[in-house]
């Protein structure tokens, strides 16, 4: 009787060995498989994390919106050449002595 008992533990034991060799190779296949979708899953995680950040900032989002509706009144061009004009000024009172 004792003699079962150690047999069918025996047989569970190898039987367990092989499933858990069974399941590694196949977390291998999957990891394989999977591995070339680590680029664009990985840009689309990027992109749920910008969404989370500007709904969490909607100030921002309204100052993106602001700056976008300026560039495309005024232009690109206007705008650089303002940007030039107030960076100039800086520089010349920057190297003023205080």
């Amino acid at each position: 009787m004792m003699n079962r008992v150690k047999v069918r533990l025996l047989e569970i034991a190898r039987r367990k060995e092989r499933l858990i060799a069974r399941a590694e190779s196949q977390r291998l296949a999957i990891a394989g498989s999977c591995r070339p979708l680590q680029g664009p899953i990985a840009i689309v995680d990027r992109g749920v994390m910008l969404t989370r950040y500007l709904r969490g900032h909607p100030l921002l989002v309204a100052a993106l919106v602001a700056a976008v509706v300026i560039v495309r009144r005024r232009g690109l061009l206007s705008l650089a050449s303002r940007a030039l004009s107030v960076w100039r000024i800086w520089r010349t009172l920057s190297a003023w002595p205080i």
